[in-house]
């Protein structure tokens, strides 16, 4: 059956339409504020996507049908969000608040008969760059969601630091197709300050993140490559937080040094218990001093008891202290070689038998991996 013209509508359907559409803006404006709160919120993205749907059709209803591809175009937005393909962050949420933005003024102008003849265009050319938005690839997304923000608002002034082209460890977690995301984000910038603390931690955090997921994918996504590229961030904040001539120590520790040294985990599992989210990457933290055998801290759990993850980053970082100097150990770096067969002879002991062959094998890959 063929919509009727708007001209065809009565001004009491055009009125209830007016104040339709008014109320699920205003609550489509609510829900993406809300969002920015809680990005992972499955229930408050159906109910935009719920919205938005019903927004599409009522134009349909009223004789817009000219302007109905914008709100697909959203909902498509949404719907990358809750197949996970999009990450929801500040910027997109930015973006959709102007994308309504735009389509309030866009209705308006219509129901008004007002001659603006560009809102077609308009809403074409929004239609194509969230489209585009869409599609692009991981490693893209945040420097195409700041091109279009600036696009739909020129007005629009990002601190250098947010507009910069992807730092190189948004550029790592990309190729290993993990989103942009503001906890990792801000995960990944406590590493990357915590590393100012000593002149030898420098670089580390990249080489750990870019072997750890390595290895992880290597053996098969036993962990979640988000949850352990947050744990290989945050697993020693707590050693930036020790006094320094601790920390860069050259003798044996003391009793209390090494109950200092053997605490530092807590911190960072202490922050996580505030963020549900990352409950997985507590616990590699927490257990990533763990040994397989039984022998490790703190609580002498064996491998079966141990997150794969933690067993990935008790490796990790046993390599890179034995191929880098550590804050507080001053021997030379120790050659390659050397460094993989003490791994390798500590296999079924410290080490799980079944990590220790998946780092050999990604390595002997990627050997690239191993000179950081």
């Amino acid at each position: 059956m063929a919509l009727p013209h708007r001209s065809d509508l009565s001004d009491d359907l055009l009125e209830d339409f007016r104040l339709d559409t008014a109320e699920q803006f205003s609550r489509c404006e609510q829900l993406l504020i809300e969002l920015e709160r809680a990005p992972k919120s499955s229930e408050r993205l159906r109910e935009l996507f719920r919205l938005i749907h019903t927004l599409k059709g009522n134009l349909g209803y009223v004789g817009l049908n000219e302007l109905m591809a914008l709100p697909q175009a959203m909902e498509d937005v949404l719907d990358a969000l809750r197949s996970e393909h999009l990450a929801f962050d500040s910027l997109l949420g930015d973006i959709l608040l102007l994308s309504l933005d735009h389509l309030r003024v866009l209705v308006n102008q219509a129901l008004s008969e007002a001659k603006s003849s560009d809102h077609g265009t308009r809403a074409s050319q929004l239609c194509r760059a969230l489209q585009d938005l869409t599609a692009a690839p991981i490693e893209q997304q945040v420097e195409a969601r700041i091109s279009l923000l600036q696009q739909m608002d020129p007005s629009t002034r990002l601190q250098p630091a947010q507009a910069a082209v992807a730092s190189c460890t948004e550029a790592l977690l990309a190729r290993h197709a993990i989103a942009p995301q503001a906890d990792l984000q801000f995960f990944c910038a406590l590493a990357e300050a915590a590393e100012q603390r000593s002149p030898y931690w420098q670089g580390r955090n990249l080489r750990l993140l870019e072997l750890a997921l390595s290895i992880n994918a290597s053996g098969g996504f036993a962990e979640q490559p988000r949850q352990l590229a947050a744990a290989v961030c945050l697993h020693d904040l707590g050693m930036a937080f020790l006094p320094l001539e601790v920390l860069h120590k050259q003798s044996h520790f003391s009793r209390e040094e090494r109950r200092l040294m053997q605490g530092h985990p807590r911190l960072a599992s202490d922050l996580l218990k505030r963020m549900p989210d990352w409950a997985p990457a507590m616990e590699i933290i927490l257990q990533h001093q763990e040994h397989a055998d039984g022998s490790g801290y703190p609580k002498g759990l064996r491998e079966n008891e141990i997150a794969p993850g933690a067993l990935i980053l008790h490796i990790v970082d046993t390599f890179e202290a034995r191929t880098h100097e550590r804050a507080h150990q001053t021997l030379n770096k120790r050659p390659l070689l050397r460094a993989i067969l003490e791994i390798n002879n500590l296999a079924g002991q410290q080490f799980s038998a079944h990590w220790v062959e998946v780092f050999n094998r990604t390595l002997q890959q990627n050997p690239e991996l191993a000179h950081g």
